[in-house]
């Protein structure tokens, strides 16, 4: 990936490189956009041949059940709505294209970092799900986890803004 990256073979959306998260984020990011994570439909596609239905609810597990359509999900995205005033993203691309650009470049930079903290803790919570037959976090426990994520990365954005 990364000889993809240097030789300019492979398009990273600027959007998604600018935001000031972990690069290891950035790349899951761009793999939910490409719509490539390893959700058990896409496993299905590389020949695996385990369950695929969702560890939450058991309907056929996708990217767009995960993170949008899981009456959880949907929950989280809810709250987000409750508290900012956006309405929730219906799908990878409402999210990408329409609900992370609602304003300036700023907003439109925090709107993405907030949309991937809460993308990545819901996968968080589904991989311990999935991998360490976990019970599933409650809706507050992941929205905690989120804030810590976006606590975390505000932090380290202070320390770039501070060097630069």
């Amino acid at each position: 990936m990364y000889a993809a990256l240097i030789n300019n073979s492979v398009r990273v959306p600027q959007d998604i490189w600018q935001i000031k998260v972990p690069t290891k984020i950035k790349i899951f990011l761009w793999y939910l956009k490409r719509g490539v994570i390893l959700t058990k439909d896409n496993l299905v596609c590389r020949n695996w041949n385990g369950d695929t239905r969702c560890s939450f609810c058991h309907s056929t597990e996708t990217i767009h059940h995960l993170f949008f359509d899981y009456f959880y999900t949907k929950f989280l995205w809810r709250a987000v709505h409750l508290m900012f005033g956006i309405s929730p993203p219906l799908s990878i691309g409402d999210l990408f294209v329409h609900w992370s650009k609602l304003g300036d470049n700023l907003h439109n930079s925090l709107l993405l970092t907030a949309a991937s903290t809460l993308c990545w803790t819901i996968w968080l919570t589904r991989n311990e799900v999935v991998f360490e037959k976990g019970r599933p976090k409650t809706f507050l426990q992941v929205l905690f986890q989120g804030t810590h994520w976006l606590r975390q990365w505000a932090r380290l954005q202070q320390r770039d803004d501070q060097q630069d």
